[in-house]
């Protein structure tokens, strides 16, 4: 008799026989293995989306900073633009003085750069005002040693108003003529402490004068003189405390300040019409316009 544990399989291959407990021992065996696996593959699987959660907290901080970054840029492009619109509507005021000094009534619809191209002045227009108007420098000069404004006199030693430019210069350094004129007066001037004097007559009111002068004189009262022409040499003639050039520049007797005439070019033309209050700009355009046939801006 076979053991009770024993199992027998019939098949029309012939009968097997198998014990009981090799088969529990079987599916401990696989159960075994299988937990086996899936502990591992599960603990694979958790190591994956682990890796997988800080992988996506790594780009979610990444992508979070570049937020921040392209936040700041914004804000910085915000603050940008801000100035821009600002600098642009003074622009626009600025073009709207330069078009009321020029005589032109544009409409508010047209662009800015269209209007900044009307009120352009050519260079023939340019070359009128700079034959007719003091402006360039008048001598090679070291800087200054007095500015126009109030001031202590440096040998007087008293408040006063400094009418003109002082410029340094060694003796005999030419000076040059700013504009066409009339020499008005040169020689020695007894009264005002300028010593050696050349005073120039320019067109439309300007004048300029030129102090502590060499005591040679190419020039005389009455001479006319184009622009670039040299009219005296520098020295320290009268109540001067080395060789300088004391000069100044005047329309209708109002003392300008000669250092915005002597930085007066081509490249700044227009700034002097608003940093000169002291000139009628628009109606002496106008007058050039007419006397002298000057060009309307281009349109």
């Amino acid at each position: 008799m076979r053991d009770k544990f024993t199992i027998t399989i019939t098949d029309v291959n012939g009968s097997k026989h198998y014990l009981l407990n090799q088969i529990i021992k079987r599916f401990v065996l696989y159960f075994t293995l299988f937990i086996i696996f899936l502990i591992a593959a599960g603990s694979y699987l958790i190591n994956f989306l682990i890796d997988q959660v800080d992988d996506l907290e790594h780009k979610k901080e990444k992508i979070v900073n570049e937020q921040v970054i392209l936040k700041n840029k914004n804000d910085k492009l915000l603050a940008e633009i801000k100035v821009k619109n600002e600098e642009y509507n003074t622009i626009k005021e600025s073009i709207t003085d330069m078009e009321a000094l020029v005589g032109i009534t544009p409409s508010l619809e047209t662009e800015v750069d269209v209007r900044l191209q009307n009120i352009k002045f050519t260079s023939a227009q340019q070359k009128v005002f700079f034959n007719n108007i003091p402006n360039g420098p008048v001598v090679a000069s070291n800087g200054y040693s007095g500015k126009f404004g109030w001031r202590t006199h440096p040998i007087l030693k008293r408040k006063e108003f400094h009418r003109g430019l002082d410029l340094r210069a060694k003796k005999m350094t030419p000076v040059h003529a700013p504009a066409d004129g009339v020499v008005e007066y040169a020689g020695y001037h007894k009264s005002s402490g300028f010593g050696n004097l050349v005073i120039i007559d320019h067109n439309y009111g300007f004048k300029t004068t030129y102090a502590h002068l060499s005591k040679k004189f190419p020039v005389k009262s009455g001479t006319f003189v184009k622009k670039g022409d040299i009219i005296a040499y520098t020295g320290n003639s009268g109540l001067s405390t080395g060789p300088h050039l004391h000069y100044e520049v005047r329309f209708i007797t109002r003392p300008l300040n000669p250092e915005n005439f002597t930085k007066w070019n081509s490249s700044n033309f227009e700034k002097i019409f608003k940093k000169e209050k002291r000139v009628s700009w628009q109606s002496l355009i106008k007058l050039m316009q007419n006397h002298l046939r000057l060009p309307k801006p281009q349109s």
